[in-house]
Order: C-alpha cells, then structure tokens, then sequence
C-alpha cells in the first residue's frame, strides 16, 4: 500500500497547482492609480469612462463645427472650422487611448484645457469668427472641461483634484496648441516616465495581457469608428487647398475676362447698329471668331489642367487609402504577434510554474516519509526494550 501512494499522489498533484494558481490575485488598478489612491474604480471600468468622455467631447466639438459652417457664409471661415474640428477630434481620440487609464483621464483634461484657452486667445487667422460663434463655442468647450474635473473627482476625490488643478492649468499655459499646425503637447510627450511598468508575479503578468489586448482592441475599434469621418473631412480640406492652386485660379480668372469682353460688347451694340451696321457686323464676326477660338483654347486648356488635377487627387487618394490599409495590416499582424508571443510566453511561465510546485510537493512528501520512517523506527526501539 505504501508502494501505491506516490502513484495516487501525482496523480493529484496537477489538482493541488490549480487550485494554487487560482487563488492568485489580479491587479485591478494600474502603479499610477494605486499611486493616486483609486479604490472605488478599477482600471477596466475607469478606461470605458475615459472612453466615453473623449466620444461625447468629439461629437460636441463636430456638431458646433458643422453649426458653424452652416450659419457663416465665408468659405476660409468654413475651412478652419473644418481643420479644428478634424484636428480636435484626433487628439482627442489619441489622449483617450494613452494604455494606462488614470494618465489618459488626465491628458483629456489637459487637451480640453488646451483647446479652450486656444479659443479664447484665437491667433489673427481665427480672428474671424464673430463674437457669437466664438461665444457658443466657448460654452460647449467649458461645459466639457466640468465634465472632466467631475469625472477627475470621482476618480481620485475632490482633494486630490484641487491639489493638481493649478499644476494642469500652468502646464496648459506653458504648452499651448500651435496654431500653424494645431498640434498639441500631451502629457506622455512632456514626461513618458509617469507611465509606470506593471508589477512582476503571475497577477502582474495576467493584468498585464489583459490590458495589452485590451489596449489594442480599444484602438481597432476607434479607428474602424473614425476611419470614415476623417478621411471624408481630409478629402474636403484636400479639395480647398487644391481650389487655391494658382492654376486653377489664372485659368478661372482668364475664362471670367473673356466672359466681360464678350457682356462689354454686347452692351455697345446698339449704338453701333444705328450709323456702322456692316462694320459693326464685320469687326462683331472678326471679334467673335477671335473670341470663339480663344475661349475653345481656354476651354480645352482648362479641360486638360482640371482633369489633370482629379487625376491627381484621385491618385493621391488611391494612394492614401492603400497606404492606410497597408499600415492597418501591418499594425494588426504586429498585434497578433505580439498577442501570440505574450501568451507563449505566459504558458511556458505557467508550465515552469506547475513544474516548480510538483516538485516541491514531491520534496515535501519525500522529507513527510523519512520523517514517519524515522518516527517508526524509534517507536519500534523504544517499545521492543519495554516488552523486553
């Protein structure tokens, strides 16, 4: 029977390393919210409020760019509208997606921050918008930066926000949005040490490719959503800057020249017909072939530059959107090879793990047995000399 017992004991073993690594615990806050002292929200539910801040605040800023558009009736006004409402829309998107949730919640707020005082102080290009406009505006893009402070406080507490509201605010200041590119300073690009590795042990390696995947399919998904909207919104901006080409413009300019010459001369005609009929007629017919074949020149001309400049476009286009689809594969198949990797990786920790455990059960049943052994064999000595 003890012969038996080794058998029926590895035969558990696997059992007892199960029910090991079940009872391993999962981190479910990030170093930065353990560090700020977010107990009511885990890192999951605090990345899905985050989320749905950055999309209520890019749909607000769309519908008071399109409103703009709508009442204004001044193409470079509708253009800027269209590029800061293309622009805002992205940056947005890019501080909701920071993989650490509690630093995204704050570079949310920044931008928001960012954005307003950049309305408030337009550079002269932007200096167009009336008084109105900018003033709704100003009211949305407020309302949005509360909404922010009070998803802040909910996350870390009301203390803990005012403490770092006037640091958020200098910050702001120090690194406004440029208003020759729109572009922006996130919290990640001024200091990418604040995003603290994930602790070590078997938890730390499991939150650790829970929020990996998870930060990778947060990011499909909000370029399947945006892919449409700013393509379409490139295009437009594309076609206003292709609209200002100086070809276009001297070609445009020359057939609307032409169109004067021809209305000028309509006008004088019935002066003319009353004292110089057939020279009227004749010098009407030598103007009108002259007319006639420089307008057909023009015509043909600006043709082949206007069909020109769509096959341009249409090239460019074609170009841009395999690129994008190109670029998107590749990021994918990396993606899913760094997935496979990470969970090769977990399984072969896990196998050394499960081995390491049936060893030391195996060590620990071996000292058990020499134990009893020895146990044995002083109890049969000391009772042997008692018999006796």
């Amino acid at each position: 029977m003890i012969a038996r017992f080794p058998t029926a004991g590895l035969r558990v073993l696997p059992f007892v390393a199960l029910l090991g690594l079940g009872c391993v615990s999962v981190p479910q806050h990030t170093p930065n919210m353990k560090r700020a002292g977010v107990e009511d929200l885990t890192a999951t539910q605090l990345r899905e409020l985050v989320l749905q801040f950055a999309d209520d605040y890019a749909q607000a800023v769309e519908r008071t760019a399109d409103s703009v558009r709508t009442v204004v009736d001044d193409p470079e006004l509708a253009y800027l509208a269209l590029l800061l409402k293309s622009t805002a829309v992205h940056h947005m998107r890019q501080a909701a997606l920071i993989s650490d949730p509690l630093l995204g919640l704050v570079d949310v707020w920044l931008y928001a921050v960012q954005l307003r005082m950049f309305v408030e102080s337009p550079p002269p290009s932007y200096g167009k918008f009336d008084e109105e406009n900018r003033t709704m505006a100003l009211d949305v893009l407020r309302r949005k930066e509360r909404r922010a402070v009070e998803l802040a406080i909910s996350a870390v507490g009301t203390e803990r926000v005012e403490r770092f509201t006037p640091r958020l605010l200098a910050f702001a200041a120090e690194h406004p949005i440029d208003p020759l590119t729109l572009g922006r300073t996130s919290i990640m690009s001024a200091d990418s040490a604040v995003l603290l590795p994930v602790g070590g042990g078997v938890g730390g390696t499991l939150a650790a490719t829970y929020w990996s995947m998870r930060d990778v399919a947060d990011r499909i998904s909000a370029l399947d959503a945006a892919l449409g909207k700013e393509l379409r919104w490139n295009v437009e901006l594309l076609a206003r800057d292709l609209a200002d080409m100086p070809v276009v413009d001297s070609v445009l300019t020359s057939v609307r020249s032409s169109l004067d010459r021809i209305a000028a001369l309509a006008d004088t005609l019935p002066m003319l017909v009353s004292g110089e009929r057939t020279a009227v007629l004749e010098t009407l017919h030598d103007e009108l072939v002259d007319l006639t074949s420089a307008i057909e020149s023009m015509r043909l001309a600006t043709l082949e530059t206007v069909s020109g400049e769509r096959a341009a476009v249409l090239d460019a286009l074609a170009r841009e959107r395999v690129a994008m689809l190109e670029a998107l594969t590749v990021q994918r198949i990396a993606t899913l090879a760094a997935v496979d990797s990470i969970l090769a990786g977990t399984l072969d920790r896990s196998e050394r793990l499960v081995d390491h455990i049936i060893w030391r059960l195996a060590q620990l049943l071996a000292v058990g047995l020499i134990v009893l052994l020895i146990a044995a064999v002083i109890v049969v000595r000391v009772w042997r000399p008692s018999r006796t």
